[in-house]
């Protein structure tokens, strides 16, 4: 199979091609009138910029509305709707692999002392319990692929037990699960 390179390519060919590729990935939603690209255009354009090495977001977007796309919207308007699409990137950007097992672990991630905590107003975090004692904050659930490879992970409150949050992600267990084929 060959890959094509997308830095190759003009930037408007890329884009093109990214955005075909994109679409049918992302979730049906209402374009509104303002909206001057779709989401698999600013995804695409997203992706090209880690693609082409450029570090700043602002730079890459002053770049290709000078010459190429002058139709693109303003760039607050283009970080806001990459906020809201942050969910749809990080599915596209993880490998599917089948797995046959995983390793499976918490980690407490505090957001302050446990003494301090009635001090801190910090949204979401919550009282709870590790291993390594009493947490303020919030806990990573992960399942490890046996090569180290973290497959998927949930931050959660940290006083939702950790049974309860991997058994709800084992529900997603048989997408990711080898398909056993009969020999008949």
């Amino acid at each position: 199979m060959c890959r094509l390179d997308l830095t190759l390519l003009p930037l408007p060919d890329a884009v093109t091609v990214l955005a075909r590729w994109i679409a049918p990935h992302i979730p049906p939603k209402l374009l509104h009138p303002h909206e001057k690209i779709t989401d698999a255009e600013l995804i695409a354009v997203a992706l090209l910029q880690r693609l082409h090495k450029v570090p700043h977001f602002s730079r890459w977007w002053r770049l290709l509305k000078l010459n190429p796309f002058p139709q693109f919207p303003s760039e607050p308007q283009a970080r806001i709707r990459l906020a809201r699409l942050t969910r749809v990137v990080e599915q596209l950007a993880t490998e599917v692999q089948e797995l046959d097992f995983v390793a499976v672990d918490s980690e407490p991630l505090p957001v302050s002392t446990f003494k301090r905590a009635p001090r801190c107003k910090f949204r979401g975090a919550r009282h709870g319990f590790s291993t390594a004692g009493p947490v303020y904050g919030f806990k990573l659930h992960a399942w490890s692929a046996l090569n180290g490879k973290i497959v998927r992970y949930e931050i959660r409150p940290a006083n939702e037990h950790d049974f309860s949050v991997l058994c709800e992600m084992n529900r997603d267990w048989p997408g990711l699960a080898p398909v056993l084929r009969s020999s008949s």
